[in-house]
C-alpha cells in the first residue's frame, strides 16, 4: 500500500508576543503577526508543493475567548473586524478553526493567568465563545486547539457536545503540572499517557482512547507530532525544570522522554522531528505530521529560535525525506484528518 505523510499545519492565531516584536502597551493586543505574517507565509511557501502539486494548506485557529472579550469588547472581535481577510484565506483552501485560551485577569487587573481550577467557568466560557463564533461564521469551527494545550475531561466533553469534529491539542508524553505555589504563573497540561496516533477519547480520561465498555467522544483527537527521543527529551526536561525551578519536570521527562520542535524552529532542533516521521513511515502506511506555530514567528522578529526562513527549510526537509523513501505527501487541514485514517 502507498505510504503517505499528511501534513497538518495549525497556526494558533494569537496576538503578538512582546519578546518577539517589542514592547506592546499594557492592556492592548497587537496583531501584526496575523495581518502581515499570514499573507507573507502564504506567498513565500506557495512553491513547496505536495505530491499532488498543491501548495501548503493551513488551519488558522482564531482566538475567541474571555481575554479577547475583555480587551476588545466581544468574543468574535477578530471574526467581525477581519471578516474579508479570513474568508479569503478560506477560499484559498485553508480552514478557519478555533483557539480558545483560558486566560483570566488577576484581581488587581494587571496580569493574565491560565485558569485551570474553575471548571464551571471554563465550560461556560467555551459555550459562550463558541456561540459567538458560530453566529459570526456559521458552520465553523470544526477544528480546535486549546490555548497552552490544556484540557480536562469536562472541557474536552464540552467541545464534543458543541459539535467540534477534530481536536489537535495533544502533546504525547508531555506534561507540565506546577506545584501549588507556582501554578498560577505557569502553563499546565497533562498528555503523559496519550498515544501518538489519532484516537477517539474516552469520556473517563481525555488523554487516551476508550477502553471496552467506556463511552467515547465523537470528536477525534489528532496529536501533535512529538519525537520519542531520550536525549532530546532529557534536554527538554532539564530546560523546563530550570525554567520552572521544579525538579519534578526532569522526572516527568525521564519517565517518558519526548521532545517537541515546531515547523518554525531552527533546523538543527527540527532534526528529531524528521527522524520521528521516518520511524513512523516504517511502521504505518499513513502518517500524520501535525505541527503548531504562531503568526509572530512569520514576521521579522527578535527571537533567535523561530522564523519563516526556518519553516521553509523544515517543510522542504519533510518533502525531501518522503521523496527519498518513496512516500507521498498531502497537505490537509485539521478537519480533514478524520477522512484519512487508515491504520
Amino acid at each position: 500500500m502507498e505510504k503517505t505523510v499528511y501534513i497538518v499545519i495549525g497556526c494558533d492565531t494569537d496576538p503578538d508576543r512582546d519578546y518577539f516584536v517589542g514592547d506592546i502597551p499594557v492592556g492592548s493586543l497587537s496583531w501584526r503577526g496575523m495581518l502581515e505574517g499570514i499573507p507573507r507565509a502564504k506567498e513565500q511557501l506557495h512553491w513547496l508543493t505536495d505530491s499532488d502539486g498543491k501548495p501548503p494548506a493551513f488551519t488558522w485557529l482564531i482566538r475567541a475567548d474571555h481575554q479577547i472579550k475583555q480587551i476588545h469588547g466581544a468574543y468574535d472581535y477578530i471574526l467581525q473586524n477581519h471578516t474579508d481577510f479570513l474568508l479569503e484565506l478560506e477560499k484559498s483552501g485553508d480552514e478557519l478553526g478555533w483557539h480558545p485560551h483560558f486566560w483570566r485577569c488577576t484581581e488587581d487587573g494587571k496580569n493574565w493567568r491560565q485558569e485551570h481550577s474553575d471548571t464551571e467557568w471554563q465550560v461556560e466560557m467555551l459555550k459562550e465563545a463558541h456561540a459567538a463564533f458560530q453566529a459570526a461564521f456559521p458552520g465553523r469551527p470544526r477544528t480546535v486547539r486549546m490555548g497552552w494545550a490544556y484540557h480536562n475531561n469536562r472541557t474536552l466533553a464540552t467541545l464534543d457536545e458543541l459539535g467540534i469534529e477534530v481536536e489537535i491539542s495533544a502533546l504525547p508524553g508531555l506534561k507540565i503540572r506546577p506545584g501549588k505555589g507556582s501554578a498560577s504563573m505557569s502553563n499546565y497540561y497533562d498528555w503523559s499517557i496519550t498515544p501518538s496516533r489519532p484516537y477517539y477519547p474516552s469520556r473517563a480520561d481525555y488523554r487516551r482512547e476508550a477502553k471496552d465498555g467506556e463511552a467515547s467522544c465523537a470528536l477525534l483527537e489528532a496529536p501533535n507530532t512529538v519525537a520519542g527521543s531520550f536525549v532530546w527529551g532529557l534536554v527538554s526536561g532539564v530546560a523546563l525544570a530550570r525554567k520552572m525551578k521544579d525538579i519534578r519536570q526532569l522526572g516527568y521527562a525521564l519517565s517518558k522522554p519526548a521532545f517537541l520542535s515546531t515547523i518554525t524552529s531552527k533546523p538543527v532542533l527540527f532534526k528529531p522531528m524528521l527522524h520521528q516521521v521516518k520511524k513512523d513511515l516504517a511502521r504505518y502506511d499513513s502518517v500524520f505530521y501535525v505541527t503548531p506555530l504562531h503568526p509572530d514567528e512569520l514576521i521579522d522578529n527578535m527571537h533567535p529560535m523561530y522564523s519563516l526562513e526556518h519553516m521553509k527549510a523544515n517543510l522542504g526537509a519533510i518533502l525531501e525525506l518522503t521523496e527519498r523513501v518513496d512516500a507521498k505527501t498531502r497537505y490537509i487541514t485539521g478537519s480533514d484528518i478524520k477522512d484519512h485514517i487508515r491504520d
